[in-house]
């Protein structure tokens, strides 16, 4: 991975106040990129990112801004492509949780999720595709979830979420291509994550037991993945899903499960 280069170019990965985003926050920024560290409400976190950016030899700055609300992004966007003339890459990162089992589930933990993964993909990708068509250049990496794929109970709202992320991600690709941009979809498994440290231990046992490699993975092996594919060692590479999940999802379809 020594060899890829991100050199001059500038990323901007929503959510990456902590967890996944951090981690690949600060491998865009090891590699080159100037990177834009969005937050909406943990500016602490964020600055925490920027520094631990600059401490390993990159740069870059933060940018609040709630995906949700589109003038929010709009007037971010504005800001960077003011002061950055440009954004190469775009990392739809930000996500939430709200599990509940389907019967029981608030009209409130619904529109939240569609909220964020979609509405919130929609208004950050709107803000960018017009200038990376113009520059015929860019990468759009839509940060999913391996739940699009796998049935989990009581995950309704996020599983509709993240498989329409993936519509969304391969329709946008087919549109775009022409324009020299590419737009890929990324399916995270298990992840050890903020968003996982609250999670029952013999549930988190029995993930283990059905991830054919036996653990979760790592915020250092989902940054790896996703700064090889904003980079230009993958551009005949768009319009697909990676999944990134030890093998789990491949075991149960193998299975049925």
């Amino acid at each position: 991975m020594d060899s890829i280069s991100l050199k001059d170019k500038v990323a901007v990965i929503t959510g990456a106040s902590r967890g996944l985003g951090r981690a690949m926050a600060l491998e865009f920024g090891r590699l080159g990129a100037f990177t834009i560290v969005n937050y909406v409400r943990e500016e602490k976190g964020a600055q925490q990112t920027l520094d631990m950016l600059r401490e390993a030899g990159g740069d870059g700055a933060i940018a609040m801004a709630d995906v949700r609300k589109a003038d929010e992004v709009n007037a971010m966007f504005s800001h960077i492509f003011k002061t950055y003339k440009k954004v190469d890459v775009l990392v739809n990162n930000a996500g939430i949780t709200r599990d509940e089992y389907f019967m029981m589930m608030r009209p409130q933990s619904w529109l939240e999720l569609m909220d964020v993964h979609l509405n919130g993909v929609f208004y950050c990708s709107k803000a960018v595709i017009r200038n990376m068509c113009a520059a015929r250049k860019g990468v759009i990496l839509n940060i999913g979830s391996g739940s699009a794929l796998v049935a989990m109970p009581g995950q309704v709202n996020y599983s509709a979420s993240k498989a329409g992320l993936l519509g969304f991600s391969r329709s946008l690709a087919r549109e775009v291509a022409g324009k020299g941009v590419r737009v890929i979809h990324v399916a995270p498994g298990f992840f050890e994550s903020d968003m996982t440290v609250t999670l029952d231990p013999e549930f988190i046992k029995e993930t283990f037991e059905v991830t054919p490699l036996g653990r979760w993975g790592s915020g250092v092996e989902m940054a790896a993945v996703a700064t090889f594919l904003a980079s230009d060692d993958c551009s005949f590479f768009t319009g697909h899903s990676i999944v990134v999940d030890g093998g789990r999802g491949a075991v149960e379809a193998e299975y049925g499960s």
